[in-house]
């Protein structure tokens, strides 16, 4: 009895195909694994840089508070009504916390920062235009967080000594009140901060 050609080409084929599948399981597999110790670096990259910077600033100083992935600036951090850091605030940024954060950022380059600046409820009352004065020009709660944000950012990368591929990793945004924290007392001062968080990937 004569074999049937077709028959053997379609065990080939059948073969084959089941021999594709399974590399391609494999490269998913392979690709998933690669993607979670990229993750689980960065967690790490953020939780040595935190935990750095819970060691080497005072737990009594005073404006700046540090959880998690993010340094918490308060309101106090800032002269009143004002994006201007107040001087204590801006030497331990510059001085302790930047170099610590480029340390970091140059050890594990999909670490990025994101600093935010966050108001009350309270309305601006009237627009600052003296720059020299208040640091930024602002005439409500958003521009005003985000001229404190960039204010954090500027004692930040004087810190970080002028390093261009740093600078482009730092954003700034400003809430203004869209993000309370004590939603039940809208005009709280807990609400007025600014915070420095650590993500993973770009921005």
């Amino acid at each position: 009895m004569k074999s049937n050609p077709f028959v053997s080409i379609s065990d080939l084929m059948a073969g084959v195909t089941a021999a594709v599948m399974l590399l391609l399981v494999v490269a998913v597999v392979q690709s998933a694994s690669i993607q979670a110790d990229h993750e689980a670096k960065k967690r790490k990259g953020i939780e040595n840089a935190i935990a750095e910077i819970k060691e080497s600033i005072s737990s009594n100083t005073e404006g700046i508070v540090v959880s998690d992935s993010v340094i918490t600036l308060a309101d106090y951090s800032f002269e009143r009504g004002s994006a201007c850091l107040n001087g204590s605030v801006e030497s331990v940024l510059k001085n302790t916390i930047a170099p610590i954060l480029e340390r970091k950022l140059k050890e594990y380059p999909n670490i990025s920062i994101q600093i935010e600046g966050h108001s009350d409820a309270a309305a601006v009352q009237k627009p600052n235009t003296n720059l020299s004065k208040s640091c930024a020009l602002f005439d409500d709660n958003y521009s005003l967080s985000a001229g404190r944000a960039r204010e954090a950012r500027k004692a930040v990368l004087n810190g970080v000594q002028g390093d261009a591929s740093i600078s482009r990793r730092i954003a700034v945004v400003g809430f203004g009140p869209d993000r309370l924290i004590n939603t039940k007392r809208p005009m709280a001062a807990e609400n007025r901060r600014v915070e420095i968080r650590l993500i993973s990937g770009g921005i």
